[in-house]
């Protein structure tokens, strides 16, 4: 088990920092201690696998992401 600071965890996704801590509300398991957020490595892919899509599905306009609906994908300006 070990314990990683949010920064570290989403460098190694390659994902912002905000987004990690947005993922909390969709039931990313993560800890407060003192004024940093930390994560369990063995918590967070447990909690990602039980968010995982199969192989015969597609993104796909409405289509939910961790149980909430994305809305419409608008297509980009030209």
């Amino acid at each position: 088990m070990k314990l990683k600071k949010v920064e570290d965890i989403a460098k190694k996704l390659g994902v912002t920092e905000r987004t990690l801590l947005e993922w909390r509300a969709y039931g990313m398991p993560w800890v407060k201690i003192g004024k940093s957020v930390y994560v369990l490595e063995d918590s967070f892919i447990q909690w990602a696998r039980d968010h995982e899509i199969s192989q015969n599905t597609q993104d796909a306009p409405e289509q939910d992401f961790f149980g909430q609906p994305i809305g419409r994908v608008i297509p980009p300006k030209n």
